[in-house]
């Protein structure tokens, strides 16, 4: 008789065979659908092939996060894989879950509701193929986060896998920034003389989450391989020409520095920086820095460039501009307290339209257009000013309280593993959740990536909390001093000696 595994491979070389004829006969006919077809093909046999390992999958496109058709990105691919495939191993009852629910859980519940309460306020449809300013899209695209998230949180596994995804997020992430080379190249900024490369800042974040899941960033100068990791990876966040590439990089570093070496260490490491900023700046005096790299490194004192320093200033003002006109206005924020909604309907966004066309010229509001239109398709360059657009005040505040205490959890995990060889994984997933509110609210942020952000972070916590063969974390609980309590015990020993 043939058992389960034999008839398994028969299926799987009878669907091998069948695939091979087909694509002899399409290869020749249509040579661009074919190899579409070909990879949907392949991921979908990965996914079987997977079984209950299938959240691998999701961990990987979600690290790639290109977009392949408008609409449609790697990410909500592998969400919609890895929810299809789970219900389909839940039914069958192969699915091995425990679910938890604790204060983390709460918070996601309370940012839920601010969620459901903008919508239902603002319902605007369920486009989910239409733009990202009209229309329900945002909402679906996280509800696809959110319910991939809590299905991901409940999962148990083989501890080993939570090293694969760290693999796999680490290849996922190599692989992604051709896609970002191709999506956005680079963007000439208004001044002559340098370009933005947002590749660059991908490829800087992704090496420095990898030296710092293997060795402290202090260590790295003293060990040829990692140092020459360390300085791509501070080369690449300087050539990209953007202030938050640095920002985000340098916050990876020092938190890897600390975590590896603690206080001391970090003070050591920021003289390092500063002794290296110092040399920049003497080799700018007489061998000017690109201008990308001028213009990265502009927060910081330096001989830069004052064409550079005043790019950067400008940038920050044509921000700020915007968001002054955003909160103190009632045109584009009509209730601050409960917010908006995020998509909108087309009256309203055809109500916002802007009144020169004219890239640069001035719209009524005092605005350059630009920036009304920025406005208009709710770009707002600020995660705070988004939240407050699509949810107001309250679920602003909400967002950051969730956020701050999930960084809390995910520190909590970080020490647990410490010691252990699952401290670079804990270090490799914890430090960005731990660096998000930080990045979030003074950087760069949109609410419904916040929010995306902060469900996968508390989903990560829950496997490491889950999977990992460690005793679970615990405060400690310092003990006082009694200097009665030990020498009455030396006492009554002398007596009962």
């Amino acid at each position: 008789m043939l058992n389960a595994r034999s008839i398994q491979g028969i299926l799987i070389l009878s669907f091998g065979l069948i695939i091979a004829v087909w694509l002899g006969l399409s290869i020749v006919t249509n040579q661009t659908e074919t190899l579409i077809q070909i990879a949907g093909a392949a991921v979908l046999i990965t996914a079987i092939f997977l079984g209950r390992r299938v959240w691998l999958l999701f961990i990987f496109f979600a690290a790639i996060n290109v977009v392949l058709i408008p609409g449609i990105s790697t990410t909500e691919l592998g969400q919609m894989i890895f929810l299809t495939f789970s219900g389909a191993l839940f039914l069958m009852r192969k699915l091995r879950m425990r679910i938890n629910f604790g204060e983390m859980e709460v918070w996601a519940l309370l940012v839920i509701a601010c969620i459901v309460q903008a919508y239902m306020r603002n319902p605007v449809g369920l486009n989910i193929l239409g733009g990202g300013s009209v229309g329900g899209r945002p909402y679906i695209v996280m509800i696809l986060s959110i319910s991939s998230a809590a299905v991901l949180s409940t999962l148990l596994m083989d501890a080993k896998e939570l090293k694969w995804a760290m693999y796999l997020t680490l290849i996922a992430g190599f692989l992604g920034i051709p896609g970002t080379m191709l999506r956005y190249g680079s963007v000439r900024t208004s001044e002559e003389g340098y370009d933005r490369i947002p590749s660059l800042s991908s490829l800087s974040a992704i090496l420095g989450r990898w030296l710092v899941s293997r060795i402290s960033p202090l260590g790295a100068c003293f060990n040829p391989f990692w140092a020459l990791v360390l300085l791509i990876s501070v080369a690449s966040a300087a050539g990209s020409g953007y202030r938050n590439s640095v920002a985000s990089l340098g916050l990876i570093l020092i938190l890897g520095i600390f975590y590896r070496g603690g206080g001391f260490a970090v003070f050591a490491s920021l003289f390092s920086g500063a002794v290296l900023l110092l040399l920049l700046a003497l080799i700018n005096l007489n061998f000017p820095l690109p201008g990308n790299i001028q213009r990265a490194l502009s927060p910081f004192p330096g001989t830069w460039e004052k064409q550079y320093r005043q790019a950067a200033d400008d940038s920050t003002e044509w921000r700020v501009e915007m968001w002054k006109e955003a909160l103190l206005s009632e045109r584009w924020i009509h209730n601050k307290v409960l917010g908006d909604g995020i998509g909108m309907t087309m009256a309203q966004y055809q109500g916002n339209a802007f009144a020169d066309s004219r890239m640069g010229g001035r719209a009524a509001s005092g605005l350059l257009v630009q920036q009304e239109n920025m406005l208009t398709n709710g770009s707002y360059h600020s995660g705070p000013v988004h939240s407050i657009r699509a949810v107001g005040y309250v679920g602003l505040v909400i967002l950051l309280l969730a956020m701050i205490r999930v960084a809390v959890h995910a520190h909590r995990q970080i020490i647990r593993c410490r010691g252990t060889e699952w401290y670079g994984v804990a270090l490799f997933f914890g430090i960005p959740i731990i660096t998000h509110p930080f990045f979030f609210t003074l950087i760069f942020g949109e609410y419904q990536t916040g929010v995306a952000g902060l469900t996968m972070a508390i989903a990560m916590i829950r496997l490491m909390e889950n999977n990992l063969p460690l005793p679970a974390w615990q405060k400690k609980v310092y003990q006082p001093y009694i200097l009665g309590r030990h020498s009455g015990t030396s006492h009554a020993s002398k007596q009962s000696a």
